[in-house]
């Protein structure tokens, strides 16, 4: 109740106003680009953690479903949580391929969340572009988890000299960074070129990423369009 007052006196729950996906968007873009600014900070490692963990609290919290959901959401958020934070005292294997696997699963959990969110809407407002935007962003996000996944798995699974991965040691804020960075060329099939997938499951989910990203941009689009289209002609009525 204290956390619903607080939340309803900064005015992210009056309709028409920057609510909880707007709060999310503001959020992945402070993770993304602070990030991007402090790469090489002695404090870099710390803040990816403490953004990251910023980024599965609000996305919880932006639920807005059953209570099952809520309740899986938050076990995921959980054991995300403790993976990573047992990870960064101890670099055991197993852990190096849980964590990064837990925090893709519970974004990929958040972005299905959201797109159903978005097709039981009935008109558009600011955040509902703000939803389908943080669904969008966190599929790269995900997906970059996803690629670190593999190159643990399976080591040399991407060329580039921007991959410098220490075998036995966890996975470092750089090597992270880079594989969010190359996540979003996919996502957008911008194609850089800068890195290049060599295995079998790397070009699979370089493709299927692809994919996706063209296929959500076409089908979301369509989506709010005709939202748009509907709410302008109950309006003119």
């Amino acid at each position: 109740m204290l956390l619903n007052s607080m939340w309803r006196s900064a005015g992210v729950r009056i309709r028409n106003q920057p609510g909880r996906y707007s709060l999310l968007l503001a959020t992945i873009l402070f993770m993304m680009v602070f990030q991007a600014l402090f790469a090489n900070h002695a404090f870099a490692r710390a803040f990816a953690g403490i953004s990251l963990t910023l980024i599965l609290l609000v996305a919880l919290y932006s639920f807005r479903t059953r209570r099952i959901f809520i309740v899986m959401g938050a076990l995921l958020v959980a054991a995300s949580l403790v993976s990573r934070a047992i990870l960064e005292f101890h670099p055991y294997y197993a852990l190096q391929i849980v964590a990064p696997s837990l925090a893709a699963i519970f974004l990929l959990f958040t972005v299905v969340t959201l797109v159903s969110r978005l097709f039981s809407v009935s008109q558009v407002t600011l955040d509902t572009i703000s939803a389908a935007i943080c669904a969008y962003l966190l599929m790269g996000i995900a997906w970059g988890f996803i690629f670190m996944v593999i190159e643990t798995v399976v080591p040399g699974s991407f060329t580039s000299g921007l991959l410098r991965r220490v075998p036995g040691a966890p996975p470092s804020n750089d090597e992270a960074h880079n594989f969010v960075y190359y996540s979003f060329v996919c996502l957008t099939t911008t194609g850089y070129g800068d890195i290049a997938p060599v295995s079998g499951p790397a070009r699979v989910m370089s493709i299927l990423e692809s994919i996706f990203g063209q296929l959500y941009l076409a089908i979301l689009i369509a989506r709010l369009v005709s939202l748009e289209v509907a709410q302008s002609v109950l309006n003119q009525r």
